[in-house]
């Protein structure tokens, strides 16, 4: 798929700028879900580009559409990026057809907040992800493995319903001997899958087993809305601070930029835009803004 460069636009209005990106690999992670690698072809672009785990792009097929794709790559590999997507709609089966040297267009620099990880140094990380919510919280991982220093202990428990689901299984397979060796605990379940030889539990199971100090310990979620309530009430059962709590909420966004109203959600006193706002949000914005977990 190649673009015509007449559809590029002006790079001196960066939240609408569109800049050409290649596909160098496609993984297929399970039915559903492929791993994309992408390099922009503006060599300059592609070595200063960065982005803050939890940070989205707007992903574009030009005459089919866009979508916002969390990044699911670590930001200190610089020069390319990765994003994982599931096959869901007109435009996400059109990049599902994408090949290595076509091109995509990819607009504006990252969007949203992303997670504070400056300020989780110092700090265990446990990050806890049910079904495509692996995918943003494995930049958060990637990052902290690559800046390992800078975190305590840390423990990524993952889950689905089904094992042929769990997204990065392998990958986070193949670390653990090392992973442990560094102080870190990579728990991988099923919910639902009574042929799966490994794991079986939902999220909040295995929330005992982290290796985490909860007085001190910076939490990640992202998972189906179903799964928050259960999982905070656990952490909190369990000694870990609500104001180290924070969540990844990553559907109703379209636009990216807050300007379509697709995903305002709350009241006049508590409105909040997930793709302006968020996605990342704290535990006390959750529960304070209706509407975010619906």
């Amino acid at each position: 798929m190649v673009l015509p460069k007449e559809i590029m636009m002006p790079n001196d209005n960066p939240p609408y700028a569109l800049h050409r990106a290649k596909v160098l690999k496609v993984y297929q992670l399970t039915e559903k879900e492929k791993l994309f690698l992408f390099r922009f072809e503006d060599a300059e672009l592609a070595e200063k580009w960065t982005f803050r785990p939890g940070q989205f792009v707007q992903l574009t097929i030009p005459g089919v559409g866009e979508v916002p794709i969390s990044i699911c790559s670590s930001p200190m590999r610089r020069g390319f990026f990765e994003l994982c997507i599931r096959k869901a709609g007109r435009v996400t089966t059109v990049i599902h057809r994408l090949k290595p040297g076509d091109t995509v267009l990819v607009r504006g620099p990252p969007y949203g907040n992303g997670f504070p990880v400056d300020e989780w140094e110092g700090m265990d990380l446990l990050l806890i992800a049910a079904g495509l919510g692996t995918a943003p919280l494995r930049s958060v991982f990637l990052y902290a493995m690559d800046n390992r220093w800078k975190y305590g202990n840390i423990t990524f428990i993952n889950t689905a319903r089904y094992g042929k689901d769990l997204l990065f299984y392998k990958e986070l397979e193949a670390m653990k001997d090392l992973a442990e060796a560094e102080n870190v605990k990579i728990i991988q379940s099923v919910t639902r899958d009574p042929d799966w030889p490994g794991r079986k539990g939902r999220p909040q199971n295995f929330i005992p087993e982290a290796n985490t100090n909860p007085k001190k310990t910076a939490v990640a979620i992202c998972g189906p809305p179903r799964m928050y309530k259960a999982v905070f009430e656990s952490l909190i059962n369990y000694g870990y601070r609500p104001e180290n709590i924070y969540v990844t909420l990553e559907r109703k966004m379209k636009c990216g930029i807050g300007k379509c109203g697709h995903c305002n959600v709350g009241t006049s006193t508590s409105w909040k835009y997930i793709c302006k706002d968020g996605p990342v949000f704290g535990y006390f914005d959750i529960i304070s803004t209706p509407g975010l977990l619906d």
